[in-house]
């Protein structure tokens, strides 16, 4: 009886097992086709912060999409393109605290090794 209540058990664990994996790849799935967007809406930020009179909003939006994008690599299996995201997003916080005018040239760095790690994610995906 107890083998068998036992065996039971392991089957209920190895379902739900599976059924959580299931659902991480399609998570997975859904993060990889967002990356596209992600990157041509990061490409944009990068325009605008080579404006001066735009700077200053664009570090916030680059600063809440790295936030966003830091929040979720991890959970999906990209944890440098995570780092990188949590690099920038902290880099960011320091610009923005710091002297007028903005020295955003390490912001413009930081952003363009995250797009290509998203670009290098997003060909590896395919």
């Amino acid at each position: 009886m107890l083998d068998e209540s036992s065996a039971m058990m392991q089957s209920t664990e190895a379902d739900k097992s599976a059924i959580l994996q299931a659902g991480l790849a399609k998570i997975r799935e859904r993060f990889i086709g967002s990356l596209e967007g992600r990157i041509d809406q990061f490409c944009g930020l990068l325009e605008r912060l080579e404006n001066p009179q735009t700077e200053e909003s664009a570090c916030q939006d680059i600063r809440a999409e790295a936030h966003k994008l830091h929040g979720i690599c991890g959970s999906v299996g990209f944890p440098r393109m995570g780092a990188l995201a949590a690099q920038l997003e902290q880099h960011v916080d320091s610009v923005i605290a710091g002297p007028r005018p903005l020295n955003t040239d390490f912001v413009d760095e930081l952003l363009n090794t995250l797009l290509d790690e998203m670009e290098q994610s997003l060909d590896g995906a395919a």
